[in-house]
């Protein structure tokens, strides 16, 4: 005899470390059919109390017992897509998270920040800005902001590049460096083949002890990068502005892809130290300041007058 539930479909949740036969007496709550020995003896013949898988299912009116137990034997669970793109920041992801209804904003907060946490993920900030790996995740409904978050963390550490630590170490940079200069790259290349070029002028201001002047860094916090990066934005009196601080900035300022990540420990040869957007998607690199000026004169007329002096060598 088929279950009929109130709605035209229920989602049901069996709660971890249930037994099969508490799920049997979740199902029976909520169907209203009180008496549901038979599907649990018949569960218990076919070996499906031990694959029963604990999270939401979705369960449609009328649905057959037999069905149930097919779904509970497959772990047909109710999943949630979440798509963390690469660049975003922890305000972006938080927004994600919210809108696919895995997280509310004070638990998103509150995970990110904790500093127990970032403790037992060996993450020396005060948030995990950085190391959530960009991917598009397919979540059991009901995991926690916090399961979340930790299997985005150690994803991301498995995915390095082979020789990440090695390559790190011969830079003389930290794991939270290499993020942090990989999440500006991330900020700043639109075309894969220019993130190691542009790894390399920072690499080189950073020998040179030249601030770097990335221009994303200096609205971090502050507004979302789709309002864009105006002249004005250059002198805010910003932790992460590169245009008023030494070296890198505090933290990483989005998520960067593994591609950036990448580049951040495999810098092009070359000895440019300045580059500006030509408007197509392409940067034009430079070497000299007086190209630089000539290239900001020709491509970001907008910002030509304005424009803080870059530091020179």
């Amino acid at each position: 005899m088929p279950l009929r539930f109130k709605d035209n479909s229920k989602e049901i949740n069996i709660p971890r470390g249930s037994s099969f036969k508490q799920a049997i007496a979740i199902l029976s709550q909520n169907s209203g059919q009180r008496d549901l020995t038979v599907l649990y003896v018949i569960g218990r013949l076919k070996g499906v109390d031990r694959r029963l898988k604990p999270g939401w299912n979705k369960l449609s009116d009328y649905i057959t017992p037999l069905e149930i137990l097919d779904k509970f034997n497959r772990g047909d669970t109710v999943k949630i897509k979440l798509s963390i793109i690469p660049g975003y920041s922890l305000r972006e992801i938080r927004l994600a998270m919210i809108n696919s209804g895995l997280s509310t904003m004070q638990d998103f907060e509150a995970v990110c920040t904790d500093m127990e946490l970032m403790a037992e993920l060996h993450i020396d900030a005060p948030s995990v800005e950085g190391y959530l790996l960009p991917e598009t995740y397919i979540i059991e409904k009901g995991m926690s902001v916090k399961e979340a978050v930790v299997m985005m963390v150690r994803l991301l550490r498995m995915r390095y590049p082979r020789d990440f630590t090695s390559k790190a170490q011969t830079l003389g940079m930290s794991e939270h460096e290499v993020l942090t200069l990989a999440s500006i790259i991330e900020k700043e290349a639109q075309r894969d083949v220019e993130r190691s070029i542009i790894s390399a002028v920072y690499h080189n201001r950073l020998r040179r002890r030249m601030p770097l002047q990335a221009d994303p860094t200096a609205i971090y916090g502050l507004k979302s990068a789709k309002e864009g990066v105006k002249a004005a934005d250059l002198r805010n009196d910003n932790p992460y502005n590169t245009y008023k601080i030494a070296g890198l900035p505090p933290g990483p300022i989005a998520s960067p892809s593994l591609s950036s990540i990448s580049a951040a420990i495999n810098p092009s040869n070359l000895p440019y130290l300045y580059f500006v957007a030509k408007n197509d998607g392409t940067h034009h690199f430079s070497t000299t300041y007086r190209e630089h000026r000539e290239a900001v004169n020709r491509y970001q007329k907008h910002f030509s007058k304005e424009y803080i002096n870059d530091s020179q060598p």
